[in-house]
């Protein structure tokens, strides 16, 4: 979406509001989302005063080069939301305290693959600094958290935009970033009435182009399975890939964390109805990848799907008795594939009402994203890492 209709639906809705004029402090300003959402305030004709909250303040201006923003976008402070106070130092609490009506936290640490402590750190107690933060500032009337639809864990079926859509202990998460996130969502909501909570499912690429700024999870277990090393991967058959292009997130994001009347929501970014199912997948990406003779002459077989008992006994094997390579590989996929052996909807009603429109239709993009990959040698284009700030 191009900033001049962002701007026309501001101005004819209202949505995007500076909250008395107040400071609107944003954490995570620097990675893929919190860069594209400061951009989008940054060229409103009415923006909010921004403040972006930075470990590394040259990497601040890096990315205000790249995103051809002007230096005053927004005012840096030095800090991480890993230790106590954010990390600031005294006089920019101070000023924040009598300045910031608003806080938006984007930080986060999305690998998968991190022991749950270390998740733990920046997710969960990264979230309870930013809290601890917001109570000292006594104008602060939004907090907004953007969190992840997977918090849903080992949930099956409809995913609701609620706090009911989150797992909990006893039906359990795939990996530590997930569980990490709905435990900062637990912790916004025991601690104030004026949050909403934005879930984003993963991102797949920049926008309907297919082109991919930066890797994930989901585009290493994709090149696995282009190169043959997946013989199996969980899956049922109504499993379905729900991911979304950045692009939307930030424009849902920029639009709904500082909209009035949005207190005590959680809404989903997600693709929803649009979700790709997991043999349109298969199919699509094989059918794209045989344009290759080269590929094509590997006669790379497309692998089984199974259930999790299955996929957990085919990583035991391979842990038994497989190449380091092949452990190195199932190791890796177990911190994300599982979720396909685990069918959920994620319902966007709520993301649709407010926004008027729907995330793009995954079968719109996928061909394009792997196309893109493919040519790209599966690099994507470089770019920064999501990561805390």
């Amino acid at each position: 979406m191009r900033d001049d209709e962002i701007d026309r639906m501001v101005d004819e809705t209202g949505e995007i509001t500076a909250h008395g004029g107040g400071v609107v402090l944003v954490t995570g300003a620097t990675g893929l989302l919190g860069a594209q959402v400061v951009r989008r305030w940054a060229r409103l004709a009415r923006p909010p005063r921004l403040a972006v909250l930075v470990r590394d303040p040259e990497r601040w201006r890096t990315t205000v080069q790249r995103l051809g923003l002007p230096s005053c976008a927004a005012i840096a402070l030095a800090g991480d939301v890993m230790c106590d106070g954010l990390g600031l130092s005294r006089a920019a609490r101070a000023w924040l305290g009598g300045h910031a009506t608003a806080l938006v936290h984007l930080a986060a640490d999305t690998t998968f693959s991190r022991p749950l402590d270390a998740s733990r750190r920046v997710n969960r107690d990264g979230t309870r600094h930013l809290l601890e933060l917001a109570a000292a500032c006594p104008h602060v009337t939004r907090v907004a958290l953007v969190s992840t639809a997977f918090v849903a864990g080992r949930r099956t079926g409809r995913i609701p935009e609620t706090a009911e859509g989150a797992a909990t202990p006893d039906i359990g998460w795939v990996n530590a970033y997930e569980q990490s996130k709905a435990e900062a969502e637990a912790l916004v909501r025991e601690s104030r009435r004026d949050w909403v909570i934005v879930r984003s499912s993963t991102v797949a690429c920049d926008d309907v182009s297919g082109a991919v700024t930066q890797r994930n999870a989901l585009h290493r277990a994709l090149r696995v399975v282009h190169a043959g090393l997946a013989a199996m991967i969980p899956g049922l058959p109504d499993s379905v890939l729900d991911v979304v292009p950045a692009d939307y997130v930030a424009d849902g994001i920029a639009r709904i964390a500082l909209r009035d009347g949005t207190d005590g929501q959680t809404v989903h970014l997600c693709a929803g109805a649009g979700a790709i199912a997991l043999e349109e997948l298969l199919d699509e990406s094989f059918a794209r990848w045989a344009r290759d003779e080269a590929w094509r002459r590997r006669a790379v077989e497309r692998p089984t799907a199974g259930d999790l008992e299955t996929w957990a006994l085919f990583v035991r094997a391979v842990e038994e008795t497989g190449h380091p390579r092949l452990r190195q590989v199932t190791s890796a996929l177990s911190h994300f594939i599982p979720q396909l052996a685990l069918p959920k909807r994620f319902e966007t009603a709520r993301a649709e009402a407010l926004l008027g429109v729907g995330a793009p239709p995954v079968r719109a993009y996928w061909g394009r994203m792997t196309d893109h990959l493919q040519a790209t040698g599966w690099r994507g284009v470089a770019g920064p890492m999501e990561s805390a700030a």
